[in-house]
């Protein structure tokens, strides 16, 4: 089972717990008697409700995070195509002229490092837009100040998606924590509170199982 399916269940099994104790008259009046009154019901309620809220807050935030990792990805892996290209053909055509390839940032392996293929991206591009020598040398493969104006306009927009990723991912990872306290803090209260029914109802063990406690037969 998932985690998620397993706190979900979790949570529909607390909330079935505490709303069949209210409302069945025996089972009430067993659990009274021993301090199960109806401000400990007040306290499971706002345990689960926190415990429930954070549960959907999380989920929501995991959801918005994977829309902006997707959004992020495509235009990482669309740029990235469009820089390779551009890349290996300017290392074909300026083969003979070292110092081309040096001002253009080409010398060596491809950026592997989201932060290393930002700056190499961006030394390129901006060489090209820049460097009227350069952009007579590129004129035969067909990369131009325009496409470079073009790249770089993409790439600002790349770094835009990154750092709404990154705030997405951090916001996610808070919700998270926050999430996993309040189930933690709900499943605590919810033994005491298992403990407390399978002492009450010990010689009942099908009121037991109205609160979602499972007893060997």
């Amino acid at each position: 089972m998932s985690k998620i399916k397993s706190e979900s269940k979790f949570l529909e099994r607390s909330r079935i717990a505490l709303t069949n104790a209210e409302s069945h008259p025996e089972i009430k009046a067993a659990l009274t008697a021993y301090g199960v009154d109806d401000a400990k019901y007040a306290e499971g309620w706002q345990m689960y409700n926190k415990a429930k809220n954070s549960w959907e807050f999380n989920k929501q935030e995991e959801s918005e995070t994977r829309v902006v990792s997707n959004a992020y990805h495509t235009a990482y892996d669309n740029l990235e195509m469009k820089f390779k290209r551009h890349r290996d053909l300017s290392l074909i055509l300026c083969k003979k002229n070292p110092d081309t390839l040096i001002q253009l940032g080409v010398k060596g392996c491809f950026p592997s490092r989201y932060n290393d293929f930002f700056d190499k991206c961006k030394l390129f591009y901006t060489v090209i837009k820049s460097n009227v020598d350069i952009q007579a040398k590129l004129t035969l493969i067909k990369i131009t100040p325009e496409l470079a104006t073009e790249c770089l306009a993409e790439l600002d927009e790349l770094l835009r998606l990154r750092a709404e990723f990154d705030r997405e991912m951090g916001e996610s990872q808070v919700a998270t924590v926050s999430k996993n306290e309040a189930l933690h803090e709900l499943s605590e209260w919810m033994d005491d509170f298992d403990i407390l029914a399978k002492i009450a109802l010990y010689d009942t063990p099908q009121q037991l199982e109205i609160l979602g406690i499972l007893v060997k037969s």
